[in-house]
């Protein structure tokens, strides 16, 4: 029998890449004040963590880095099924990158007293990176697992599958063991009207950098964006003409040969 594990969910509110828009002279990507969601990949990373906890029992806990706003993804995930929410917060957070969102999911499990497993999207809907579940494993000491697909709960560990293109790896780690999901591994659910209610009259459990023992200076960037552009592709304006329709496709098909698309 699989024993109770504790099981933290890393959920980011990130910004919705649906609905950016683009300044037409400079090309470029209007972030301030575009709206935000919680991360596609991450809603399955907490699917996964309450089917465990269904199947198997302990706790599962959602933890969001970010700003005040972020109070939305972590009441999300509770609708899905978490049992708590914890939100990481401070000045200057805009500012963090993987490195220091790492760092802050890092002391915050040592703070909640430590997670058996941790499970983190494979990647943001809006940066995908995919940088922060290793260095979370790297700060915290604990076993690495990229690009899960399938995940079996053990009661020494998890056992994992992962697709390598034409073949599928199968790995192992001992907890505490932090498990990176893709959009494979299920299908998160549709939270229900109650469960929604409920989650809305759930305030989360927020954290400071005082209460996690660390100072703005462990947080200071390792990696700064300086701009994010809509890149310049100038189109061929090529015209296509011939007899038939079969002269057409021949010549296309040429064309494409030349630009190397074709073999």
């Amino acid at each position: 029998m699989v024993e109770k594990r504790r099981i933290g969910v890393a959920v980011k509110h990130g910004i919705d890449v649906t609905l950016t828009r683009a300044d037409r002279a400079s090309g470029l990507v209007q972030l301030a004040g575009a709206p935000r969601r919680t991360s596609d990949f991450d809603k399955n990373a907490v699917e996964e963590a309450v089917r465990i906890r269904e199947k198997h029992g302990g706790t599962v806990t959602a933890i969001s880095v970010g700003g005040p706003a972020a109070r939305e993804a972590l009441r999300e995930s509770v609708a899905i099924g978490a049992d708590e929410a914890v939100l990481v917060t401070a000045d200057g957070w805009a500012d963090w990158d993987t490195r220091a969102v790492a760092r802050l999911l890092a002391a915050a499990t040592r703070t909640l007293g430590g997670f058996d497993l941790f499970l983190v999207g494979e990647g943001s809907t809006d940066h995908f990176s995919s940088l922060v579940g290793p260095r979370l494993a790297a700060e915290l000491g604990a076993a690495d697992i990229a690009g899960a697909r399938r995940l079996t709960v053990e009661p020494e560990g998890v056992v994992a599958e992962k697709d390598l293109e034409k073949e599928v790896e199968v790995v192992r780690a001992r907890y505490p063991v932090v498990v990176s999901v893709g959009q494979e591994i299920n299908t998160p659910r549709l939270p229900t009207f109650l469960a929604n209610l409920k989650a809305s009259k759930k305030e989360p459990k927020v954290l400071g950098l005082a209460e996690l023992g660390l100072a703005a200076s462990d947080l200071a960037p390792s990696i700064v964006v300086d701009r994010v552009a809509v890149p310049d592709i100038p189109r061929k304006q090529l015209t296509l003409s011939g007899a038939s329709p079969a002269e057409v496709a021949e010549r296309l098909r040429d064309a494409l040969r030349s630009e190397g698309v074709l073999p």
